[in-house]
């Protein structure tokens, strides 16, 4: 191997030996200073002292058009501005695809670089990525769209996926392609191709930047043409599903049934047949919580006030079902007879406090809507719409510590720590929610302190005085005493131990060693 250097600039050679036609193969890899800067990183990282890359052939021609590229490439990057990119912000993104052969259109070396330009206008490489996982902020009607898309060699030329939706697949010796569009992933992206074929139609080009896409001719056929159309009604489409809190972003299940599907969402909620639901009228004359099932795999949660259907999971339906001390919740499948209406659990603080409509919906069952928000959740148990003092509130902390440990999802877990310390700080003494904070330290792999191990033994005092057996067993567990929980687990009674085992400290007591 031969290997030369300049000043940030670095360029390999390999010679090679055919030994069945005893002719020489010569092979490179352009090695800019951005990516010396991520190869010297990694060492570096890595603490080794070598590091193994692949060589490309090197064809009869390539020479000359390898040395121009790799002279403009190091250029591009010189010292100064492979330094300064570190510190200087920038927003728009320039993509340039490192290609000796251009004439080609090839798209396909394996890495392509991206240069920031910040206000000055000086473009200054940022980083390295991979030509299949590009995305680009591109103009169409003047509004800023986020486009992601993947370049995938193929036999004959290439093809451009876009947004996982669109495909332009293009015969690089006909310098043609076609478009094939694939059934709904998610409305937003089936909109952005949309938008996309209709630019194409009306400039003969894509708004892309980085991905120059002209000079050739791509066939439309059939209801693309009529493509202003069909955005008109993804538009109202996305309107209508943004209120009932079905976000365009949500991947559909690839066997949906569409047809079936938006026309139930326009007949319902735009055109209001109401009969669809199978819901008595008497019910949509109040203040309700209704779950649909719209199809196999939409479910939602919705309240129907003042006439008209409101996605549950939002602030609005947060302040209109504040309003109310008990709430019938009432369950549809779309198409069938059968209506099951489930009361809300009767908290007797209900009539004198506030608590999260969520408090008494299972978290397992909620997480199952098409419209579930975490976030919406979350705050539903700020100050605002919850009495931290509820007996609810500790219900509800165990229901999210409990489906913690089935998801390992922290957000749960903060919820819960959340909710058990603001009780604790109206209830300093609560010995329940005491056991739950330190439950969750060890959760998150915190070390109990001196001081807080003292105040698990108080606890476990005080518990056995009181003959409260579970508590103890909770103490023993928290102080990671797993034989003498087990002694105190065995002398409980057979209701006792089915009760327990229900809960997260538990399942914690089965993990110890």
């Amino acid at each position: 191997m031969v290997t030369t250097k300049t000043q940030n600039k670095v360029a390999v050679k390999d010679l090679e030996t055919d030994t069945t036609t005893v002719e020489q193969l010569a092979y490179y890899r352009i090695l800019a200073p951005l990516k010396v800067r991520s190869l010297l990183s990694h060492l570096n990282s890595s603490e080794k002292k070598s590091i193994s890359f692949d060589f490309k052939k090197m064809k009869n021609g390539d020479l000359d058009p390898l040395r121009h590229t790799f002279i403009e490439e190091v250029d591009k990057q010189q010292t100064g501005s492979t330094e300064t990119s570190e510190n200087k912000e920038s927003k728009p993104y320039k993509v340039d695809f490192v290609n000796i052969q251009k004439e080609a259109f090839n798209l396909f070396e394996e890495m392509i670089h991206v240069y920031g330009i910040p206000d000055d206008g000086i473009r200054l490489p940022v980083k390295e990525a991979k030509s299949d996982e590009l995305n680009e902020v591109v103009y169409m009607n003047s509004e800023s769209t986020l486009v992601t898309y993947q370049i995938i060699e193929t036999e004959k030329g290439f093809k451009v996926v876009i947004e996982d939706t669109l495909t332009l697949n293009f015969d690089r010796r006909k310098k043609s392609g076609l478009f094939h569009l694939e059934r709904v992933k998610s409305l937003g992206s089936y909109m952005k191709c949309l938008r996309l074929i209709n630019y194409y139609i009306q400039r003969n080009k894509f708004p892309f930047q980085s991905l120059q896409l002209s000079g050739g001719t791509l066939n439309l056929k059939g209801h693309l043409q009529q493509i202003e159309e069909e955005i008109e009604s993804y538009k109202e489409l996305i309107d209508i599903c943004t209120q009932i809190g079905i976000s365009e972003n949500y991947i559909f299940d690839d066997k949906e049934d569409f047809p079936s599907l938006f026309n139930a969402i326009i007949n319902i909620f735009k055109n209001k047949q109401y009969s669809l639901l199978n819901i008595h009228q008497e019910k949509l004359e109040k203040t309700e919580i209704i779950n649909i099932e719209l199809s196999k795999y939409v479910k939602l949660a919705l309240v129907h006030a003042d006439g008209c259907f409101l996605n549950l999971y939002s602030e609005e339906a947060l302040i209109i079902t504040g309003r109310y001390s008990s709430i019938t919740d009432v369950a549809s499948n779309h198409g069938q007879d059968t209506v099951e209406p489930v009361m809300l659990s009767d908290n007797q603080e209900n009539y004198d406090q506030k608590v999260s409509i969520f408090a008494s919906r299972k978290i397992e069952e909620m997480v199952e809507d098409t419209n579930f928000d975490f976030d919406i959740v979350k705050l539903s148990f700020a100050d605002e719409h919850h009495d931290i003092q509820a007996d609810l509130t500790i219900t509800s902390s165990l229901e999210y510590i409990d489906f913690y440990d089935k998801t390992l999802d922290e957000n749960y877990l903060e919820l819960a720590l959340d909710l058990n310390q603001r009780y604790l700080a109206k209830y300093p003494k609560d010995e329940i929610a005491k056991v739950n904070v330190y439950l969750i330290k060890l959760k998150q792999d915190h070390e109990l302190s001196e001081d807080e191990q003292n105040d698990l033994y108080n606890i476990q005092a005080r518990a056995e005085m009181n003959n409260e057996q579970t508590i103890c067993f909770a103490c023993e567990v928290l102080l990671k005493n797993k034989a003498e929980a087990r002694k105190l687990f065995d002398t409980l009674h057979n209701e006792d131990k089915k009760e327990l085992i229900e809960f997260p400290i538990y399942r914690f007591y089965q993990d110890l060693e």
